[in-house]
């Protein structure tokens, strides 16, 4: 698996294994914070259940994280290769996110439920998580979906982020890359500090108006995570020197940090909206740091091959399972039921979504992928290059490595 690329507008690099299995883990935690879990188990436990969904501003530094350490030196003054770029991240999150939603269309019509043309159509264009309307970004259709606007927003912009960040690199080395990851971190902080005191974080998630609707949901709000990720790929060949020990230090204090703040998280507006990402800005980047390396206990774990397996289906797993959830009924018996039974029905259900990733990411996602990946590159030959493409001193990661949610 490692070393091996065979579609994208790059070249070879070994896969981040442990980056690999993170994906899976943060997918599965969003699973989890919309299945619900059994009422028995107990509160602590739940409470950590509940917050999975700092599974996607994860994602969304993760991302950053990969497309940085696959493109180094790409530039949108590279016709031929930013378009192939673009058609490469198409190609990865937009197949699969186009046959859930013609597939939630085609089941209001066989229930004879009411369908949305407007909303379908912003949902076809992946423009529904601009809005201010939370029915129409996360209810009418596919709910997660509306983080892929945010991604394609990302990709959108990351041929002309990523000069600046190698440039700074170039000419200052770890003290500008330092600061840019601080820098962003501060601003994700500061857009927090501003919706606490200005009592937007109190908001219910359907006012235009709320945290949940611009510090969440929002892409431009999100942006410093990922520049924050674009910043740790280009920091990771400082962190090459850290002993065995530092990773141990690193990855159980980034874990346990996570899991006791969602222990004792209270209920106000302020812990919702800090767990749209501010709080773990900080945190996600020494552990994407430390976890890049492939040392370290729980690096050692992430990259094994049933996590890595899981790893590479995670985004059809984030992006089919909350419409089967709903179908499948099983949200009430779970989080309702009595004795062995929630368990087991959360158990059967996490498998059959795993199972329906699986496949979906292999009959779906990989073949339809390497179609457009192959089509872009006759395209691209018809684009006149505008400048060479200068030879890379590093080759670029495995294609399946690269991040989506």
């Amino acid at each position: 698996m490692a070393g091996t690329t065979t579609f994208g507008p790059h070249e070879r690099r070994p896969e981040l294994k442990a980056l690999t299995g993170l994906r899976a883990v943060a997918a599965i935690a969003v699973v989890v914070s919309h299945l619900g879990v059994p009422k028995s188990l107990p509160e602590e436990l739940a409470k950590i259940a509940h917050w999975g969904y700092i599974g996607v501003p994860l994602f969304f530094m993760l991302s950053g994280v990969v497309l940085g350490y696959n493109y180094p030196e790409l530039t949108f003054r590279q016709g031929r290769r930013t378009i192939k770029f673009y058609l490469a991240r198409i190609g990865r999150v937009m197949p699969l996110y186009w046959v859930v939603l013609i597939y939630c269309a085609l089941f209001y019509v066989a229930i004879n439920h009411v369908n949305y043309p407007k909303v379908f159509v912003m949902n076809l264009f992946a423009v529904q998580t601009w809005g201010g309307d939370l029915l129409a970004a996360q209810s009418r259709y596919n709910g997660p979906g509306w983080s892929i606007g945010a991604e394609l927003f990302f990709y959108a912009v990351f041929p002309f982020v990523l000069p600046l960040i190698a440039k700074a690199a170039r000419r200052w080395g770890l003290r500008a890359l330092v600061t840019i990851a601080g820098a962003m971190a501060l601003v994700s902080f500061g857009l927090y500090l501003f919706f606490v005191l200005t009592g937007r974080a109190d908001l219910p998630a359907a006012d235009p108006g709320s945290a949940h609707r611009w510090l969440y949901r929002n892409p431009l709000c999100q942006l410093p995570i990922f520049i924050a990720g674009v910043a740790v790929a280009f920091l990771l060949p400082y962190v090459r020197h850290w002993s065995d020990l530092t990773h141990h230090v690193i990855q159980t204090s980034v874990l346990g940090y996570v899991l006791i703040l969602a222990m004792i998280r209270g209920e106000g507006g302020a812990w919702g909206a800090g767990s749209f990402g501010p709080f773990f800005v900080v945190p996600f980047i020494f552990a994407l740091l430390s976890l890049a390396s492939d040392r370290g206990w729980l690096a050692r774990i992430l990259r094994t091959r049933p996590m890595v397996t899981l790893g590479v289906a995670s985004y059809a797993l984030y992006i089919t399972h909350r419409w089967l959830v709903w179908q499948l009924s099983s949200t009430d018996p779970v989080s309702k039921g009595h004795g062995i039974d929630p368990y087991i029905g959360f158990l059967l259900t996490i498998c059959i979504l795993l199972l329906v990733a699986e496949g979906a990411h292999r009959y779906i996602e990989e073949p339809a992928r390497r179609w457009i990946v192959t089509q872009g590159k006759y395209l691209a030959r018809r684009y006149p290059s505008r400048r060479a493409i200068p030879a890379q001193r590093q080759a670029p990661a495995e294609e399946r490595t690269s991040v989506s949610v």
